[in-house]
């Protein structure tokens, strides 16, 4: 899919509970078995809305 779909980066954007933070690391197994490696940005919510952590983990 990554391959064939030109995309340009991929935005994981999660909550701050612990449920979601798997959701990373299948975007980054994704991008690690695709032949085009693209960037991942990677956002957490806090519980407010407020964003607590922003970085590019690919």
């Amino acid at each position: 899919m990554i391959n064939e779909s030109n995309l340009k980066s991929i935005t994981v954007l999660i909550m701050q509970v612990p449920c979601c933070s798997g959701l990373a690391q299948l975007a980054l197994d994704a991008v690690n078995s695709a032949e085009t490696k693209i960037p991942i940005n990677y956002i957490v919510l806090g519980i407010n809305g407020e964003i607590l952590k922003e970085e590019q983990i690919a």
